[in-house]
């Protein structure tokens, strides 16, 4: 299978106000998936997966400094811990 090579036009950057929220995020994820009958992980699970990821690519010293790269980055948009738009705005604004 071959590969098609795709020029990336545009970077918008979906930018959680806390990146802790994501944990609460898969644990609800996680917590539907087993109520619709799926399987799912269990919160012990969720956290080591989670603290993995953390340790390996953590937010602070990733999505910071991206969210700046005015070279990079088109467009940033906040989420907010219920899934709603925060600010919407570009690299430079509020540098």
């Amino acid at each position: 299978v071959g590969y098609k090579t795709i020029n990336l036009c545009k970077l918008i950057v979906l930018y959680p106000t806390d990146y802790r929220f994501s944990k609460q995020w898969r644990q609800q994820a996680e917590q539907q998936m087993i109520a619709s009958g799926k399987s799912g992980m269990s919160d012990e699970q969720i956290e080591k997966f989670v603290e993995y990821f953390w340790k390996a690519l953590h937010p602070e010293l990733f999505i910071k400094p991206l969210v700046k790269n005015t070279e990079l980055v088109d467009l940033i948009i906040e989420i907010n811990f219920d899934h709603s738009i925060g600010k919407i705005y570009q690299p430079n604004y509020l540098n």
